[in-house]
Formats: C-alpha cells, structure tokens, sequence
C-alpha cells in the first residue's frame, strides 16, 4: 500500500490579508503572527460554553501538538476597524460522529497486522487521512477585539454564534500568546496615576513563564513565553498559594514579596509594608535551597539593610546578628512611689507587664484549679483614676504580687523591687499580733511581717512574704477579720483593705506549683527589652519596611499566639488609619501579611466565633484599610470558605487529595485542570489567576534567586562590598 498524503495547509486567504492591511506588522501588532500561519483545525460545533473542533494529525504535528490547557483562537472575518476572535482552551478528546466506522476501520486492520507490522501501516491512505481526522473538545473562556491600533480587550463571553458556520482554529505562539496570557483585564481600585502608573496594564514584572504540560517540548520556545504579573494586584487582596508540600508554595511567595518589594525600584515612593510570618525560617535565613535568603532584598536597590528589612526571632544567629529579640519584659519598668499616681508615666512603664499579662492569660486558658483561675482572671489593667492615691497603692499592691510570682516561676527578674509605702504598718502590726497564736501559720505570718516592713526586700523574700499574706486573709482562726472590719470602718473609701484583685493574684502562691502553670514562658521573656516588638513591627510597616518574623524555634503553640498578638495589632493600626480621616495618597500605608502554613494559623470552619477571629476579619475586611492577606497552605479545606470565595489571586500547584482538589474546582475555571493537578507533581508548575487576568494560565514559576550585591553597595557597617 502507499503512504497517506498529508492534507493541504488550512488557511482563510481573505482573513490573512485583512489582518495584514489592518493590523500591520507583527511589531506592530501580535495579530500579525497570524499571516502565513497554519490553523491547527476548524470549528465543528460552537455555542456559548463549549467548542467541537475537527483537527488532523497533520496539523496537530505541524503547530507542535494540543496539550490539554492550551490556549486557541478562533477567527471570524473582521468587520469594521475590529477583529474578533474567540479564546477557547484545549479541555480534552471529543469523538466525532464517524468515530465507530474510524474504530471499526482500526480495529480490523489490527487484526490483520498482528505479528507482521504496525496495523497503521496496512490503512489506506484515504482510511488513514479519516481516522487522523480527530475531535477536540475546547472550553469558551471569551472574546479578544483588537483595534486598529493594535490595543487588545477581553470580554468574559461570546455575543453570538452561527450553528451553520465554520471557523478556522488557531494555536498563538510567540507573541501573540505572549500578549494573550499577559493581558490586563482589569485592574485594582488604585489611582496610581500620579506616579505614571497606567490604569490599563499598571506595573508588569516576569515570574514565570508558559507551561501547558510537563511533557513539553523544551526546545520549543514559541510555546514558551514570559509571563507577568502586576504586583499591586496583591494590595488590598486576599491572595492563596495552594499546593502540596515541596510543590513551589514558598518560591512562589518569595518571587512576589520580591516582585512587590522592588515596586520601590522604579517608583520610591511607593513603599508597601509586608510582614512574613516564617515558621521554618527560609525567608529570615540564607539556606541551601535559595543561597541568598529574602532577608538580603535590599541589595538589589542597593540601599542598606537597616531602613529596609527587618527580621525577628527569639535569638540572633551569627549569621543575622542584627535582628530583632522577640521577647516581652513581663516584669514591666520599675516605677517610683512619687509617680505611682502619674497614668502617663505608669502605662508607659507597665506596657509590657500588660502584654505578658495576657500572654499568661492565654496560656494559662486551660486551667480549672480555683486558685490558678483566679489569678489568671484578675485584671490588672490600668485604672482609669489612678490620680486616686488609694487606687494607686491597691493596684500597684497587686502588680508587685504580679511580678513576685514572675520571679518565683524563674523568670529573670529586674532590680530588687521598691514596696515603700504599699504594706503599711497597721497590716504588719496584724500580722504580728498575738490573736493569731490559735493558728498553725503564726510564724509565718510573723516573716511575713518583718519582710513586708522593709522597703526593698529581695524577690525571694517577697514569694515568702506572699505565701504568709495569702494564707493570712483566709486564715480564720487568725485575726484578719478583725483586722479587715477595724480597717474597713476607718477607711475613706469604706472599702476592704484586700480587694477581690489583690486576693485573685495571692492565690497563685497557695502551693508551690502555683506558678509553674506558666513557667514556660520564661524564654519569652527578657528584662532588657525596651519595647513591645508587636510596635516595633508595626512602626516597621508603616515605614514600607520587608519584615520578617521567624517562627522556625520555640513551641508552637507560643509561636500562634504571637502571631495573632501580631496580627491584631497591624489590624488595628490599619484600622485606625483607615477611620482617621486623613486623606492619603492611593500608594501609602499598604500592608501585605504573607501567612505561610496558614491551616496552621487560620481558624478551623465551624469552631466558635469564626469569623471574628483576627485573620478571618483581616481578610474579610483588609481591603477597606489597606490590608492585603497572603496565605500559603497544602491544604485549602482548611481555609474558611468566606475567605476563598473572595480570593483573587490564586496559585495552584499539584494536590494530590481528591478533598482538596475538589475545593479549588468550585472556583473560577479551576475545574479545567483538575486531572492536572492532581496527577502532576513537579515543582513550580502551577496554575495562575490574578486579578488582572480574565481566565488561569498554566506556568512555570521563575526560581527565586538572589544575584550578588551590586557593586560599591554599602553593608550594614557601611563598608563596601
């Protein structure tokens, strides 16, 4: 038998030469790489969701194969000043109607070829040309117009269609497909023009490039184009990077933290703060994975790290000896007797006492002994009428007992601490008194005494002190009864002289192991911090400053509960700044939290109070205030779906779990690559929508590699390198 002859080239003579009079050339317009192109196949069937396409194994080979996801164009002859095409994606096979005599036609010449050769090589050549004829099924995604002027629009849908027409299909490579999978279809709601930002295409910066199968031919670079996104699209926004574990999630944050970061390069105004909270410390690190870590991004606008990065941790590794400790001084800042009555100067100096405060709270959440609770419940926040001298002495009674049990659980206390004027002599001399020999603590309250008598006795003495004090106002067979109804007879403010705050907080010295609820705080802690980090962090991005919080040490369950502390002090901030009135300009006081093992952070679907958590609120309401979210997890089930369902930037790489792949499917176009992402595991290779793009672009993200610093940068120390 003969072999089969290939078909002739499919081509629209007339709507080549429009396109060639219209559109000029191809550096004119990316429609011009359509002249002298071969159509990959024709429209069989066309409506308003779905295409049937009739291509040949001739120019399936020619264009360099359909992969599953592949863009297409279907052209119309133009009309006007206008060309229209429609943009449709590969979804799959589609058997035509004469697929059984096709099927009958190869089935008996495998019969016949068995043992001898190939059963393709014993058709006919008029039988192998029908069989090579096969279907394609294609899903709509919508219009593209060119202008005369070479400008492309995208419409989100078809206006029309003719069930008695035909089409010629086209497979765009080069730049065609580069002005197709970088098309701005909209926009965010930034007025950026005061700083030349267009409205239209706004700041464009590569991240990967085109990739439509792992099997792909590498060598075919017209399929491969640079793809771009505009890192303003992730301001105000909430942004999900989904995928499983080694699968690109992090790279992918990285190339767009840099992307964002470096929108200051070109415009150095436009300065966004962006926090990552970094629980394996990549990003705060160099590592093997990227060389030069995210944390040295300020040389690649060649400015010093100080006014540009900031990273936390609980310690400073020798390779970042300049970041920022962590930890609270739970104990606070000493305060005179002379300015106990002072509010100003005694918030300033309890700020941290407060914070730790309620860092023990949390951690103390699962106590249910009466005494625990009771000193985990007391309140030791500021009073409003501390200018009271009364109020003064009572609270600050209580929050020296307060910092007694910090030193008795071992956290590293300040200098000895001043009681002058807070124990007076009347509450001594009852402790001394004769009446409590009935009791078996009579001693004890006896030390107590002595200790509590002295201006500026030790922290351990102290603990004894309060031992002797809590056992002394329950004690009934002593005299603090009578004590208390002589004292609360003679009082100005009629009131007991141990008020229920004082009693809460003495209760934690009940037994020894009082205080070792919340003993493990201790590495928390630091008496030479000056300020709440949680500030510090905040006054950082406010400052368009790259922070970066490292996670990657200490328990877990510490390292949650200072993220929320974090994040609900940003929040605020932004709050704030949002009902302040102040009318800023559309680029200042932006924020990006990138949230890496969100299923970690993020509250679970159906617990209590949900949607009033710090990060279901940030990311419902951030956009208002300049808020964006970030959120990375191998597990999108995980991520509330109030806050999917208003996600607009999506990074989705390989999820192996029918679960979770089933999440993602419910959203946008997704559905058209399910089969992918869940059998395709190589890294990098995700499916993109931003909210630019009016459809999803399968790609191959760019690594994230930082080059060297440029020449003559100046370090840290000012040195040159």
């Amino acid at each position: 038998m003969t072999d089969p002859k290939p078909s002739p080239s499919i081509t629209d003579e007339g709507l080549i030469a429009d396109i060639a009079t219209k559109h000029g050339t191809e550096e004119e317009s990316p429609l011009a790489s359509l002249i002298g192109a071969t159509a990959v196949g024709q429209v069989l069937l066309l409506d308003y969701d779905s295409a049937i396409l009739a291509v040949h194994d001739y120019h399936r080979e020619l264009v360099g194969g359909l992969a599953r996801g592949m863009f297409l164009i279907s052209g119309s002859p133009p009309s006007g000043d206008e060309a229209t095409f429609v943009l449709m994606r590969v979804a799959g096979a589609k058997r035509l109607a004469n697929q059984n005599v096709t099927d009958e036609a190869r089935l008996t010449a495998a019969r016949e070829a068995i043992g001898q050769e190939l059963w393709s090589e014993r058709l006919a050549t008029w039988v192998a040309d029908e069989i090579a004829l096969g279907g394609v099924e294609a899903r709509i995604l919508g219009s593209l117009t060119w202008s005369t002027g070479g400008a492309l629009r995208f419409a989100e849908d078809i206006a029309n269609y003719y069930s008695a027409r035909g089409a010629y299909v086209w497979k765009p490579t080069g730049s065609l497909l580069e002005s197709i999978v970088n098309l701005a279809h909209r926009g965010n709601s930034l007025d950026l023009s005061a700083m030349g930002i267009s409205a239209d295409t706004g700041v464009r910066v590569r991240i990967a490039e085109t990739r439509f199968a792992a099997a792909g031919r590498k060598s075919d670079n017209r399929e491969r184009v640079p793809v771009r996104i505009n890192p303003t699209d992730l301001l105000k926004r909430r942004t999900g990077f989904f995928g499983m574990s080694r699968s690109g999630k992090s790279n992918a944050m990285k190339i767009t933290a840099q992307a964002v970061y470096l929108l200051r390069k070109d415009y150095p105004e436009f300065r966004v703060g962006q926090l990552i909270f970094d629980p394996n410390g990549e990003y705060a690190q160099d590592n093997p994975q990227d060389g030069r870590g995210l944390h040295r991004i300020h040389e690649l606008v060649g400015e010093r790290r100080c006014g540009e990065v900031e990273t936390y941790g609980t310690f400073a590794p020798p390779t970042d000896p300049d970041r920022k400790i962590t930890k609270i001084n739970f104990f606070g800042n000493s305060i005179p007797p002379n300015r106990r009555t002072d509010k100003d100067h005694v918030e300033k100096a309890l700020e941290q006492l407060v914070v730790g405060r309620e860092l023990i709270r949390e951690r103390m959440s699962t106590e249910t002994t009466r005494f625990t609770t009771n000193f985990r419940d007391a309140d030791l926040s500021i009073p409003a009428d501390l200018n009271n001298w009364s109020v003064a002495t009572r609270y600050h009674r209580a929050v020296v007992v307060h910092q007694a049990a910090l030193a008795a659980a071992g956290f590293e206390a300040p200098t000895t601490p001043n009681i002058a004027k807070l124990f007076g002599s009347d509450l001594c001399d009852a402790l001394r008194s004769p009446d409590n020999e009935k009791s078996e603590n009579v001693g004890q309250y006896k030390r107590a005494a002595n200790i509590l008598s002295q201006p500026t006795p030790s922290w351990d003495r102290l603990r004894v002190a309060f031992e002797g004090l809590d056992k002394f106002v329950n004690d009934k067979k002593g005299c603090y009864e009578a004590f208390e109804e002589e004292y609360t007879r003679t009082s100005t403010s009629g009131e007991d002289w141990a008020d229920p705050r004082l009693k809460s907080v003495l209760s934690i010295f009940r037994t020894p192991n009082g205080v070792l609820t919340f003993q493990d705080l201790r590495d928390r802690h630091s008496r030479q911090t000056a300020s709440d980090y949680a500030d510090d962090i905040v006054a950082d991005l406010r400052a368009g400053k790259l922070v970066i919080f490292d996670q990657s040490v200490g328990d877990p369950e510490l390292n949650r509960r200072a993220a929320k502390r974090i994040m609900w002090k940003v929040f605020r901030a932004q709050q704030d700044m949002f009902t302040s009135g102040e009318d800023l300009p559309a680029w200042e006081h932006h924020v990006l939290v990138y949230v890496e093992e969100a299923h970690n952070l993020l509250p679970q679907g159906g617990s209590k109070d949900v949607l009033s958590t710090v990060w279901a609120r940030a990311a419902k309401e951030g956009g208002k205030m300049n808020l964006g979210m970030v959120l990375a997890t191998q597990a999108p089930s995980s991520v509330l779906s109030e806050i999917l369902s208003e996600t607009d930037n999506w990074f989705i790489s390989h999820l192996n779990s029918d679960n979770e792949a089933r999440v993602v499917e419910r959203y946008l176009d997704f559905a058209h690559f399910i089969p992918q992402i869940r059998r395709v595991s190589e890294p990098g290779f995700i499916r993109l929508r931003t909210l630019s793009s009016g459809y999803t672009v399968p790609v191959q993200l760019d690594r994230f590699r930082l080059p060297g610093p440029p020449s003559g940068t100046a370090d840290d120390t000012g040195t040159s390198r």
